[in-house]
């Protein structure tokens, strides 16, 4: 289990994302690096609000901006939609979702990568849905604990440069 910042330069602030891997067991920091990079990117588009590869427009969920991310799953099939290419799945927050008790995520989305590759970077997204789902079993809220506690840093810096 491990957390994350990213930070980028949004129009002419810098807004940050906290990244919460809520389900990982085990996630080296390079192939956390290479996971934030493609978020980064993807993470630029939503809060600008680019739409996905439907049209759909990230203003149009109560997850915009987004501030959290719990990332349900890294580079994947998806069991629910298994003709759908691989992705990287996120649940959104934004701030003030974050900060109830409990938490809340308002979104889903998916996130592809250019050639089904992290190291190829980030190619689109799609608003999976807006549904809302709280963190109020133990059993999530001790995961994410937990990942919190294994907070890795800043995408840029240290272990993550």
């Amino acid at each position: 289990m491990a957390s994350a910042t990213i930070k980028a330069t949004i129009g002419s602030s810098t807004a940050s994302l906290l990244v919460i891997y809520p389900h990982a067991n085990e996630i080296s920091n390079t192939e956390l690096k290479a996971e934030l990079l493609v978020i980064k990117d993807w993470f630029i588009a939503f809060n600008t609000d680019k739409p996905d590869v439907k049209g759909k427009v990230p203003s149009s969920s109560k997850s915009y901006p987004a501030s959290v991310m719990l990332t349900t799953s890294d580079l994947h099939v998806s069991n629910t939609s298994p003709n759908e290419r691989v992705h990287i799945t996120g649940r959104l927050s934004t701030a003030a979702a974050w900060a109830l008790d409990p938490k809340e995520n308002n979104c889903c989305v998916h996130i592809y990568a250019k050639n089904n590759k992290l190291s190829d970077g980030y190619e689109s997204w799609l608003l999976k849905n807006k549904d809302k789902s709280k963190l109020g079993s133990t059993s999530i809220v001790e995961k994410v604990e937990a990942a919190l506690e294994g907070y890795r840093g800043t995408l840029g810096e240290g272990d993550l440069a």
